[in-house]
């Protein structure tokens, strides 16, 4: 079989360039098995653009999140994915004898960084003499809600060129984030603050462009906190930090908190477990990032960013409140009470022991009270009292629930007890989900020793 010949190689350059990264080493497996000439030369292919696309990776790996788009939709510094693969084949251009250093780099540095520094030093150069080579057409960025466009730069040439400008410095500093994002000592403190002056001696921007490097490295934004109050002795106070450049990255915080507050709030209390799963997620996030707000920084009550938190732990807490009477409405209809004549006009409240053992009513009950208990980490909004006061009002009504209804099995008042021990199952199930375990341990010990006695007089009840 012939070889490619120029135009099938080119337009198969242009196959493999385009394919992303998980699609190219699925293209190497299938390569790897068909025969002849052509598909060993597309094999070469294949294998030439993983490699280069590594060497990219080593050179470019203190910027390489800044072209994906944040995970938790935090508004951050980002780019065009397509102009990463761009700024690499203008950047290597002339530098190919250098390349075979990157391959196998250990974490360590050596000569393989004076490689990538140059590679960056030549993306930027690239960038501000010649973007329209690299950057797609400009089109203006979309507004973000609640945040004003100064608090996140729009991606473009220039900004880009910056953040390359501040690679090396970026390379050395990625590996100490880990101790600057938990407790660092006073030593490390000092190194950060150290790194910051060199950023700006760079550029007047090169400060927020570092943290917003960093941030970038981040999954779990709220600890960026720690970096952002500690870039300056006094970054800690709101009246120093709201006036700095680092301040934007609070008003980012702030704003997702603010959008996740209006979804949380828009949300109804449903029988759809994944939807309360997701407001539970939601209200979880704000409650790390706020909690770790009142950790980081002094902020005043009646400044914008203290009226901002106020106004969100106000309306989480409303929808909390919300959530758990629905929860407590959702287990009396899933198991509810009836009032039952004794003598005379005397009745009482008992187990209605004809309510269904499955169905709409106790689907929707367990999943709000699945809810209720993913809030015990939402302390910061001040309604754990009423998550327990609901713990404890629930937990005595259904055990009292369970137990009546067990009496009746025992005292032979029940013709069909399959029914009534189905429904004894779920108030554990029940109890099982707002954890108050030795009561739901109670009751299916109880439970298992009726249908034990019943089986023995040969009722042969279902399993509850």
């Amino acid at each position: 079989m012939t070889a490619l010949s120029a135009a099938h190689r080119a337009a198969l350059e242009a196959v493999v360039q385009a394919c992303p990264d998980d699609g190219l080493a699925q293209l190497e497996a299938a390569v790897g098995g068909l025969p002849g000439d052509k598909a060993a030369e597309l094999a070469i292919l294949v294998q030439a653009e993983i490699r280069d696309r590594a060497r990219r990776d080593r050179a470019f790996a203190p910027l390489a999140p800044l072209f994906r788009p944040r995970a938790d939709q935090v508004a951050a510094l980002t780019f065009p994915r397509s102009v990463l693969a761009r700024v690499w084949r203008e950047a290597k251009t002339g530098e190919e004898p250098f390349l075979s250093l990157l391959d196998g780099a250990a974490p360590s540095h050596g000569d393989w960084t004076l490689v990538a520094d140059r590679l960056c030093a030549r993306a930027a150069a690239v960038l501000r003499d010649r973007p329209g080579d690299v950057w797609p057409d400009p089109s203006p960025p979309a507004p973000i809600p609640n945040l004003s466009p100064a608090a996140v730069p729009a991606p473009s040439p220039a900004e880009l060129a910056g953040c390359f400008d501040l690679a090396p410095l970026a390379r050395t500093a990625t590996p100490r984030l880990p101790a600057w994002l938990d407790r660092p000592d006073d030593e490390q403190a000092a190194g950060l603050r150290l790194l910051i002056q060199d950023c700006l001696a760079v550029s007047p921007e090169g400060g927020r462009r570092m943290v917003d490097i960093l941030f970038a490295h981040v999954a779990e934004p709220e600890r960026m906190l720690r970096v952002v109050t500690r870039t300056n002795r006094l970054a800690d106070k709101e009246t120093m930090l709201s006036h700095s450049d680092m301040g934007v990255f609070v008003e980012r915080l702030l704003a997702s908190v603010t959008t996740r507050v209006a979804r949380i709030a828009a949300a109804r209390p449903s029988p759809d477990e994944a939807a309360m799963a997701e407001v539970v997620q939601e209200v979880a996030w704000c409650a790390g990032v706020l909690g770790e707000i009142d950790l980081c920084l002094q902020m005043r009550p009646d400044s914008p960013w203290g009226r901002a938190a106020r106004m969100a732990r106000i309306q989480v807490a409303g929808q909390m409140s919300g959530l758990m009477k629905s929860a407590s409405a959702a287990v009396h209809a899933a198991l509810p009470m009836k009032r039952q004549r004794l003598s005379g006009r005397m009745t009482r409240l008992s187990p209605w022991l004809d309510a269904p053992a499955t169905g709409e009513a106790v689907e929707a009950a367990a999943a709000l009270l699945n809810a209720v208990g993913g809030l015990r980490g939402a302390a910061v909004f001040g309604c754990e009292g009423d998550r327990m006061a609901l713990k404890t009002e629930l937990t005595d009504y259904l055990s009292i629930w369970a137990n009546e209804t067990l009496d009746h099995l025992a005292d032979g008042q029940v013709a069909q007890p399959e029914g009534p021990l189905r429904l004894v199952g779920v108030a554990a199930r029940f109890l099982t989900l707002i954890d108050a375990l030795e009561a739901a341990r109670a009751v299916r010990r109880r439970a298992a020793a009726a249908e034990a006695l019943l089986a023995t007089q040969g009722a042969s009840p279902a399993a509850a």
